[in-house]
């Protein structure tokens, strides 16, 4: 009798790959982003006040007592010279030659000292404060795509600079460059994330370890002895003009 027909197996249709599973922290993951960012850029804002706090303080004190801390130390100097080539003693040659190193280093901090910045009354301060937050929050690396990363790195140290300076127009001047640059995409856009919130974990970790180095950089600041000094007297001309006298 004749065989039957073979059937052939056929194959099992294909089947798609299992897509991971969503990342139910993933919302909760963006959010935290989202407020670290804006926690960083007030940190920085604080950081950079702080320390221009700090430029002023010691710029309003060269201009008080550069002079006269000069003539000071050149007379201490003489008078310590002078005095070891009368007695020939060792000890007052050391102190000759120690109030020579301290002449020398004051000459020396007085030809790298930066400029003076500009007067700013209180309108100007708020328009700086106002200014300086629109742009670092425009320009921030951390709103930029991975194309644009160097690129806004560089503008925002131009926009911390600006700040520190007192620089109301320089300020002004990156606002302009970027209104008339490509937008860019905001912090939500190019946070980076994947299905599995492995990226986003990794982009929270590190914004919280900045967050942390900015809250170590204040704190440090605010036991530096001038910044200190600066914020206990209310008066900076009236203590400048009683240290000249003294």
């Amino acid at each position: 009798p004749p065989r039957p027909a073979m059937v052939m197996p056929t194959a099992a249709p294909s089947q798609p790959p299992l897509a991971p599973l969503p990342d139910p922290d993933c919302d909760r993951l963006l959010a935290r982003a989202a407020k670290l960012q804006a926690q960083k850029l007030d940190l920085a804002a604080r950081l950079a006040d702080m320390q221009r706090t700090v430029r002023e303080f010691e710029q309003r004190q060269y201009a008080a007592l550069d002079d006269i801390l000069g003539e000071c130390l050149r007379l201490r100097h003489e008078y310590a010279r002078l005095k070891a080539d009368r007695s020939g003693a060792a000890a007052d040659r050391d102190e000759a030659q120690a109030a020579a190193n301290d002449f020398d280093s004051y000459r020396s901090a007085a030809e790298a000292r930066p400029a003076a910045l500009p007067d700013l009354d209180e309108e100007e301060r708020e328009a700086l404060r106002r200014l300086y937050r629109t742009a670092a929050s425009r320009c921030h690396p951390d709103r930029a795509s991975e194309a644009d990363q160097q690129d806004a790195h560089a503008r925002f140290l131009r926009v911390q600079e600006a700040y520190r300076g007192n620089d109301v127009d320089g300020l002004r001047t990156i606002l302009a460059e970027l209104d008339a640059g490509p937008n860019r995409r905001s912090a939500d856009e190019v946070v980076p994330h994947d299905a599995a919130g492995t990226n986003i974990r990794r982009h929270v970790g590190a914004l919280q370890n900045q967050v942390a180095d900015l809250i170590l950089a204040i704190q440090t600041l605010q036991l530096d002895s001038v910044y200190r000094e600066a914020n206990r007297i209310d008066d900076w001309d009236r203590y400048f003009s009683q240290a000249r006298r003294a």
